[in-house]
């Protein structure tokens, strides 16, 4: 497997959080890019690989190319840092996952793509998904000119997929859903029609949603385990028992790690929650004890026969200050109720 470096905007400002979020997604995609995992993916989409086994598919898999945030904290080795590719500036496109599949019987050859994808909502992402993934296919197409052909030899033109696996699904919305071009007869009739096989997107839908039922989908099922909050040996277990998997070293170590990244970016996560909501809690409680504070000297001071003047040269504080205060005050009167009183200004 090559890996392959990308600077970010994290790589210049990483907080503990942020690294730890960095190294969590780095293992992700070494996951996916386990060949094992891969040929279950190609298996449920790449059409001309439907009828083989994942055991028969392995071989057809070349090395993949995995872009990292982080590779130096995952002591991984055959680190790239080539730049064709790799930084989204001036046209350049960092792809997750890269590699190429080859088809024994037809000896085709296929540029498949995978993305990791969090999130698929507009609002967070600000674009379609699907736009930006027919920009990937569109890039994987040209840039195999003087790679893949020459000249004019479109016909050496290789069928690419570009397959996004995206983790914010609704609970009953797991699904994988192709896209492709197609063509539609307007007018006539013709016995030839143009072959648009070369061009083709897959988005995968997968949940994170703990009590979600178990996908009737076996791939989605299990993608879902992988990313799964379940502890790592019953993952393990799983993984072999129900889909077969062999625990390599790598792919083992790289389930363990990525489980302990998940439960220290769990804890920090809700230590920083925690703090933030003690801090507005202890602010508010601040606020409220010295409001309440001087509500009881105001009325102490009117129940003395003070003026809102007197009071607020006596208590040091100004007129704008207290006269909120000594106005609601008066309308609580006789029975100043110290509680109403406070309600009463909060309104």
């Amino acid at each position: 497997m090559i890996y392959r470096k990308v600077n970010t905007n994290l790589s210049e400002t990483l907080d503990e959080i942020g690294l730890q979020k960095a190294k969590r997604d780095d293992y992700a995609k070494c996951i996916l890019a386990d060949p094992q995992v891969l040929a279950r993916i190609v298996k449920n989409v790449v059409t001309e690989f439907e009828q083989m086994s994942v055991e028969e598919i392995i071989p057809c898999i070349g090395e993949p190319t995995v872009t990292l945030s982080v590779p130096e904290l995952l002591s991984v080795k055959n680190l790239s840092i080539g730049t064709e590719d790799i930084e989204e500036e001036n046209g350049k496109i960092v792809y997750d996952i890269r590699f190429p599949l080859y088809h024994k019987e037809k000896t085709m050859k296929f540029l498949i793509n995978i993305e990791a994808q969090k999130s698929t909502k507009v609002s967070k992402l600000k674009y379609h998904i699907e736009n930006r993934m027919t920009y990937y296919i569109s890039r994987m197409i040209s840039s195999q000119k003087n790679v893949e052909f020459i000249n004019s030899s479109y016909d050496d033109l290789k069928p690419v997929y570009s397959i996004w696996i995206c983790m914010d699904t609704g609970k009953e919305e797991d699904s994988i859903i192709k896209l492709g071009l197609e063509a539609n007869m307007i007018y006539g009739e013709s016995i030839w029609k143009p072959d648009f096989s070369l061009i083709n997107g897959a988005i995968i839908r997968i949940r994170e949603n703990a009590d979600a039922e178990v996908s009737k989908n076996k791939l989605i099922a299990m993608l879902e385990l992988l990313f799964s909050q379940t502890p790592r040996e019953t993952k393990k277990k799983k993984l072999e028992e129900d889909y077969d998997f062999v625990m390599s070293t790598e792919m083992e170590g790289c389930v363990d790690d990525m489980c302990n990244i998940s439960d220290l970016f769990e804890e920090q996560v809700t230590e920083r929650v925690t703090e933030r909501v003690t801090e507005r809690v202890t602010e508010e409680v601040t606020e409220r004890v010295t409001e309440q504070t001087l509500i009881s000297k105001v009325v102490k001071k009117i129940k003395r026969g003070k003026n809102v003047a007197e009071i607020a040269d006596e208590l040091e504080e100004t007129v704008e200050t207290v006269t909120p205060v000594y106005e609601a005050a008066l309308k609580a009167a006789p029975d100043y109720d110290e509680a109403a009183i406070y309600e009463a200004l909060k309104k």
